[in-house]
């Protein structure tokens, strides 16, 4: 069994959807914020102008949803999130150095964490950094993905104290930001968190007929 490091936190939750979503070939939906995801990581990894930027999101989401009064008002709000998210970039000095990386970390037993990892940073102090964006709260004590890109980038980059890393989470309802750095112990614990979780989802995804 192989889950993303983005899907952990949902199978954790619950293993049992997660392994539903498995089958179903499901689990990433699109929506609104998928695409305005998309166009605002586009433009931090250097693909676009902001103005580029902003262009392509009004078309995708002027394209991709119907054209009335109640999504009109959301393109606004999508643009909004992208104009914040910009002057982010532009506060941290973030410089991108890796558009993704593909994981491989292997759990034993023929399980393992792969896809893409988050895109990788430099912010203004020469620190290598993930930035993910979400539209929730990620809990800090809990979370499973942040632990496990904070430990793949400090090994895709060859850092040999992953404690280094810096994880930006940038909430696009409250279009603000945190840092997250975790100690070596609570990365240990995500792993084996991790590794219970992919366990659990592997017996339901058999248990589907």
């Amino acid at each position: 069994m192989k889950l993303s490091s983005n899907q952990l936190d949902f199978a954790s939750q619950d293993p049992k959807e997660m392994a539903k979503a498995l089958k179903a070939k499901g689990f990433m939906r699109g929506g609104f914020n998928k695409v305005t995801k998309e166009v605002c990581l586009s433009y931090a990894k250097g693909n676009m102008t902001f103005k580029d930027a902003s262009y392509l999101l009004d078309l995708r989401l002027s394209n991709e949803f119907a054209n009335n009064a109640k999504n009109a008002k959301r393109r606004v709000v999508c643009q909004s999130v992208l104009v914040d998210f910009k002057d982010f970039i532009k506060e941290e000095g973030l410089q991108c150095l890796k558009s993704y990386s593909l994981m491989n970390i292997d759990m034993g037993n023929n399980h393992s964490i792969g896809g893409q990892s988050c895109a990788i940073f430099q912010n203004a102090e020469g620190e290598s950094c993930g930035v993910i964006l979400t539209d929730h709260d990620y809990n800090p004590a809990s979370t499973l993905r942040i632990p496990i890109e904070q430990y793949w980038i400090a090994k895709h980059m060859k850092i040999n104290d992953s404690t280094l890393v810096k994880i930006y989470v940038y909430n696009m309802e409250e279009k603000s930001y945190q840092s997250i750095q975790y100690p070596a112990e609570r990365i240990e614990i995500a792993f084996k968190q991790s590794k219970t979780v992919i366990e659990q989802v592997d017996i339901e995804f058999k248990k589907i007929a």
